[in-house]
């Protein structure tokens, strides 16, 4: 009886007992995971209003509080083919169609009311002088794009470090924030003078009136954003232990991510036009002085085929925002 007892006492050792090259489990660092994940769920069903899914993920991240283990993996809806992609050909299709009825209007109007060519060229001068002047259009329209995307960057490196000090600093957003709103309140034309003094009549001028613009817009979403996040959810990253650095990438940024492409898009819409705006008022080069320098020598052919191209690089840029806008979002999962 005694061996026996010895022997199932030493087979229960054996079994509780577990191998020396096995690395520990960090459950904490699991449960943290877990509970982020969740917190993002339920940010972003609230965000799209779907109440019963943002209750089930809401009880899941809470319940990820008592798993001792890894979570579960989230599943994530099957989509067929790259949503991105889709939504970039449907738009180029519905702005190839708007093109098509818009040039058939266009020469009805000229046909109808024998418009000379000196009020109002016809689409097919505007294409012909596309072709001819096809390199000088192009070299505008690359400048023009060139410091649309630079500045835009610029303004969301900077827009979004200052949303961050904000959200982490009460008393520099009451300081500073008022600031930037009577900046924003003077009228881009004021502006302008002093911009072309500080960066000169080159394309920089044009970077910086492109930042200015953006800047605003996408500082207010991203802040927006960083403050999405309630207190019973910043609450629970600090009962589980996490840093100001964890909550900030778990928690924070993907709340933000989703704010920040608002302001992009709302930005983009307008950066083209801001970006020829500058060019006529310095004189840099690109779309907006070669619209100047065609209607200045009457050659209004080549100034409605800049027109038209710059409405299309103003559209693509658009396009391309939303598209990149869909990658991210599923990407990130949120």
């Amino acid at each position: 009886m005694e061996r026996r007892g010895h022997g199932t006492r030493r087979h229960h050792d054996q079994r509780h007992v577990q191998p020396a090259d096995r690395p520990p489990v960090d459950h904490g660092r699991r449960r943290l995971r877990g509970v982020a994940a969740g917190l993002r769920l339920c940010m972003h069903d609230r965000a799209a209003g779907d109440l019963r899914r943002s209750r089930r993920q809401e009880g899941f991240g809470m319940n990820v509080l008592k798993m001792s283990g890894a979570p579960r993996q989230i599943p994530r809806p099957w989509r067929q083919g790259s949503a991105a992609l889709r939504v970039t050909m449907e738009r180029l299709a519905n702005y190839g169609a708007f093109l098509v009825v818009a040039g058939l209007v266009w020469t009805a109007v000229v046909a109808i009311f024998h418009l000379p060519d000196y009020l109002l060229p016809s689409p097919a001068q505007a294409l012909n002088a596309l072709v001819v002047h096809a390199h000088v259009v192009a070299s505008a329209a690359w400048l023009t794009v060139w410091c649309t995307v630079v500045g835009t960057l610029v303004a969301m490196v900077v827009a979004i470090g200052f949303a961050l000090l904000f959200v982490l600093s009460p008393l520099a957003s009451r300081t500073v924030t008022p600031l930037l709103i009577v900046i924003r309140t003077i009228p881009m034309i004021a502006v302008t003078p002093l911009i072309i003094v500080l960066f000169g009549r080159d394309r920089w001028n044009t970077i910086g009136m492109v930042a200015l613009l953006t800047f605003f817009q996408v500082m207010l979403a991203a802040k927006k954003g960083f403050e999405a996040p309630g207190e019973n959810m910043l609450e629970l990253m600090r009962t589980c232990g996490a840093s100001f650095t964890q909550t900030l990438i778990k928690v924070r940024l993907p709340c933000a991510i989703p704010y920040v492409f608002t302001g992009l898009r709302l930005a983009a819409s307008s950066a083209i036009l801001c970006a020829m705006f500058a060019e006529w008022l310095s004189g840099s080069p690109g779309l907006g002085t070669l619209m100047l320098d065609a209607y200045s020598q009457q050659q209004l052919d080549l100034m409605w085929a800049a027109i038209l191209v710059s409405t299309t690089v103003a559209y693509l840029f658009f396009t391309l925002t939303i598209a990149l806008e869909r990658a991210v979002l599923d990407r990130s999962g949120t």
